[in-house]
């Protein structure tokens, strides 16, 4: 079932993370065609029609670089900047407490993250607002291994398996609820929907695409700058075809 979900959401973007790999320049504002990681997926989420406004966790480390990006005026749907926390969860915590009580749905995002599509978030969001929690994800293509010792102990089937992404959406109510009913465990979840799953609550998949990768080591860079390179080259393409 569709319904409008125009304008209902709120993402909270998480670039509080330290990035100790890459040296002095902060991960999230590491450049990518030219441009700081995290101004491409606010791009994304200014571009989204069911994004209201946005939520940017900083660190000690990004606060005044981000400040300033945001200070460029390029996106009007910036509408609070807070503190993340020691870890991942209290920085996602930081920044959900800072959504306004009025929208129902709330979109968590890595900036780390720059090769997300607006319409990725708006699907994200439909899906959450009829399901209750949704995830972005794209199936397994590798065979997968266990190892013990530098050995390979056996071969996983990869049949059902799904590598996670984000965003990842939920009702804004019920993910503020799971958070404090998991307070104290933190360490136990190593992302914002195995909350959820930890609570027998469903999380549904969005089907994503391998090319909305993480930028984790300063080698995946190279291929973000490629794909970003490529990406706005059709963009332009696409639209000198439009003008005719």
């Amino acid at each position: 079932m569709s319904i409008d979900v125009n304008n209902r959401a709120a993402a909270v973007i998480v670039a509080a993370g330290n990035g100790s790999r890459f040296g002095d320049t902060a991960k999230v504002l590491a450049p990518a065609q030219g441009r700081p990681l995290l101004a491409w997926s606010l791009d994304a989420f200014e571009a989204a029609h069911s994004v209201r406004d946005v939520v940017i966790v900083v660190g000690a480390h990004t606060e005044d670089a981000i400040r300033r990006l945001v200070a460029t005026g390029l996106w009007t749907k910036v509408s609070a900047m807070v503190v993340g926390g020691a870890n991942r969860q209290e920085s996602v915590a930081n920044g959900i407490a800072a959504v306004r009580d009025d929208l129902e749905i709330v979109l968590i995002h890595d900036a780390a993250r720059p090769m997300i599509e607006p319409m990725q978030v708006d699907a994200c969001t439909q899906c959450a607002a009829t399901t209750g929690a949704a995830i972005l994800a794209a199936p397994v293509a590798d065979t997968l291994k266990r190892a013990d010792g530098g050995r390979v102990v056996e071969t996983v089937s990869r049949a059902g398996m799904w590598a996670a992404q984000t965003p990842q959406a939920f009702r804004l109510l019920d993910y503020r609820d799971a958070l404090t009913r998991i307070k104290g465990r933190e360490a136990d979840f190593t992302d914002d929907a195995s909350i959820f799953e930890a609570l027998g609550r469903p999380v549904a998949l969005v089907p994503g695409t391998r090319l909305n990768v993480k930028v984790t080591e300063p080698e995946d860079l190279v291929l973000v700058d490629l794909l970003l390179r490529d990406r706005e080259s059709r963009y332009a393409h696409e639209e000198a075809s439009d003008r005719g």
